[in-house]
């Protein structure tokens, strides 16, 4: 994107990973050169070295496994780590969306060129007297 002219171009192909992967939110680490990108369908979490933003290139497509509904990503403050919950958004029998996740909260160890999920970390959001949680976000420090 050119904010100083209000133009925009397709840079990457979400596709070439799967198909319908509804790419969501992105995380940018502070150097510019690593982008993260939540994807709900696909149920993974795609990694980009951007330092040519005119041609970025695809790091890691991790897969959060069957079920899995990425959606709300945060680093922490040393970017080491990026926390990812995996609920998007379930209206229930009176809506159109139903993409519900599997209600877990990952956390993946970040490195230079790669995303490993952190097999020691565990959390479910458990369910509620009213139904299930379905966290929309996180706040991590």
């Amino acid at each position: 994107m050119d904010t100083q002219h209000g133009t925009a171009k397709a840079v990457f192909d979400f596709t070439s990973i799967q198909a319908g992967a509804w790419p969501q939110l992105m995380r940018v680490t502070r150097d510019g050169r690593r982008l993260s990108v939540s994807m709900n369908q696909a149920g993974r979490i795609a990694m980009f070295d951007i330092s040519d933003p005119e041609q970025p290139r695809l790091l890691k497509a991790l897969d959060l496994g069957q079920g899995s509904g990425p959606h709300y990503i945060a680093l922490t403050e040393d970017e080491k780590r990026l926390a990812i919950s995996d609920h998007f958004l379930n209206e229930d029998n009176f809506g159109k969306v139903h993409a519900e996740g599997d209600h877990e909260i990952h956390l993946v160890k970040v490195m230079k060129d790669d995303l490993v999920l952190d097999s020691k970390f565990n959390l479910s959001t458990p369910a509620l007297p009213t139904g299930p949680a379905r966290p929309p976000g996180i706040a991590i420090k």
